[in-house]
């Protein structure tokens, strides 16, 4: 009798030796004969005859009531188990994502809505990736197929279908993406979202748009990649699919036909008369211009002021300073005001994100009216801001009672303009005609912003600078789609470690935490001993 008890005693051991020895052999590379379940099922048997053979025992060691208490966890513990289940059966058949990553990592931005949601032909795009490799390309094409109907995704594997590659004359290196509407294709070699929603502005916009950077007087450049230069502002334009090209109006006269935005970047110097009136033929004529003039510190600009008069924005003699604090939570002085309050209108619609300005001045639409012209203001300041009146800045700063303009103070300022009603063509045959349709006045569009460094290199990178300089151009070029929140390159979030601070983490986690639990069983067990 000894002896079966003592055999007994060793099935749940050799149960447990079976299972570590069976996934240690597995673990190891090699194949067990039948493969690993039949040896953790007879694990498990020879561990559940030991307890029903010794279940007398069992009930004697840890008591009935003990027993009562573990059969209550038991079914408690399977019960909440079944629970666990259903919910998972409940989400995986009605599936509903939340991202909830710093930017939104894996959500598509407003702008890919917008465009998508738009499209007014059909668009197929074929997506050419290896199959081992598709699965990332496949969630982000069905997250584009579900904002329209009109966008349809094939998944090809070059490999496995060599005639769909050749017919589209694709080769490696994997993915590529042909975009196609109609008889026009466009190909890209990343699956990223910019470049998927790129592909379809370009496939989509029917004719190339011209934004023209006004030169001669001192304005911010294109080519300049320095703190103050524009580079970064081109770079975000062309990946808009704008052509960007300078333009010296002091030789030309007049604004080329080809230039669908002017730009007209912080001049250095007041802008020549003969300047001035190629824009404001170039606006009377339905042209579009965005004119960015800095405040006075160094020299006045009564040219550019008075231009700014005949679309009904003033241009405050000032420098408006924000004691806020939010500037200086980024590292800038009380002289770079931080706006977050936007009056409706296209360009801000939706449009949340705070935008910061260097050396602003106030620019606001008129209190008056002109015939033929809307204007409104566009940013505005917080309460804790003012326009400061004196320009030499000497001293501290404060605001003075009835000299300075108390906040909020309006950085920015967009105009429409009426131009002439063209008369209508005279039809020279002498039978009667049907009365031809009366010509629609041109309409001109301007917006006015007090600072031009808020798009320079160095701080277009803020927050939602980029963003409102691009909504901005894209309302002045009339491409309503692309007003919007823009996707945005992941934020590298490793996190990087000392070598000290990468020991004091090991020891928390492996030694520290470990100890802390076991220290507390050896207390339990000696009280109650």
């Amino acid at each position: 009798m000894s002896f079966l008890k003592r055999f007994v005693d060793f099935l749940a051991p050799l149960g447990l030796a079976l299972a570590v020895g069976a996934l240690a052999w597995t673990r190891s590379g090699r194949t067990l004969p039948g493969g690993l379940r039949p040896y953790l099922i007879a694990a498990l048997a020879l561990a559940l005859v030991h307890l029903v053979l010794r279940f007398e025992d069992v009930v004697r060691t840890l008591g009935r009531r003990q027993l009562k208490y573990g059969s209550n966890t038991l079914v408690l513990v399977v019960a909440v188990l079944g629970i666990l289940g259903v919910l998972n059966y409940l989400a995986a058949r009605h599936s509903k994502r939340v991202d909830l990553t710093k930017d939104q990592r894996y959500s598509l931005s407003d702008q890919t809505h917008k465009v998508v949601a738009g499209l007014k032909d059909d668009i197929k795009i074929t997506y050419f990736q290896r199959s081992r490799d598709m699965a990332r390309g496949q969630d982000r094409l069905k997250e584009y197929q579900a904002l329209s109907p009109r966008l349809k995704a094939e998944f090809v594997d070059p490999v496995q279908s060599p005639a769909k590659a050749q017919a589209y004359d694709v080769r490696g290196p994997w993915p590529i993406l042909v975009v196609e509407r109609g008889d026009k294709r466009e190909r890209i070699s990343n699956d990223g979202e910019q470049d998927i929603t790129n592909a379809l502005i370009k496939i989509t916009r029917e004719a190339k748009k011209t934004v023209c950077l006004v030169e001669g007087e001192g304005e911010r450049s294109g080519e300049d990649s320095g703190e103050r230069g524009f580079s970064g502002a081109k770079s975000s334009l062309t990946k808009a699919l704008y052509e960007v090209k300078g333009v010296f109006l002091m030789r030309e006269k007049t604004v080329p036909k080809d230039c669908t935005i002017l730009v007209v970047g912080g001049p250095e110097k007041d802008l020549l008369p003969d300047t001035t009136s190629a824009i404001r033929d170039f606006v009377k004529q339905g042209g579009k211009a965005l004119v960015m003039v800095e405040a006075e510190l160094k020299e006045p600009y009564p040219n550019l002021v008075a231009l700014l008069k005949d679309w009904n924005i003033e241009a405050g003699s000032d420098v408006v300073v924000d004691v806020s604090g939010m500037g200086q939570l980024f590292g800038f002085s009380e002289l770079a005001p931080l706006a977050i309050e936007y009056p409706y209108h296209a360009i801000t619609k939706d449009f949340r994100l705070p935008t910061l300005y260097g050396g602003a001045r106030s620019v606001a639409a008129g209190k008056g009216t002109l015939e033929g012209v809307t204007a409104q203001d566009l940013v505005k300041t917080s309460e804790q801001s003012w326009a400061e009146s004196d320009l030499k800045l000497k001293g501290p700063i404060q605001f003075d009672e009835g000299q300075d303009h108390k906040g909020p103070v309006s950085l920015a300022a967009v105009a429409t303009v009426k131009g002439p009603t063209p008369a209508p063509t005279p039809t020279p045959s002498p039978l009667p005609s049907p009365a031809p349709e009366e010509p629609k006045a041109p309409e001109g569009r301007v917006v006015a912003i007090g600072d031009v460094d808020f798009a320079s290199n160095a701080l277009l990178g803020f927050q939602g600078n980029q963003d409102f300089f691009l909504n901005v151009v894209a309302w002045l070029a009339e491409d309503a789609d692309l007003i919007s929140i823009r996707p945005k390159e992941p934020e590298n979030q490793a996190l990087f470690l000392s070598r000290q601070a990468q020991q004091n983490v090991a020891w928390l986690a492996l030694v520290i935490l470990p100890g802390l639990f076991v220290i507390a069983g050896v207390v339990s067990w000696w009280r109650r001993r």
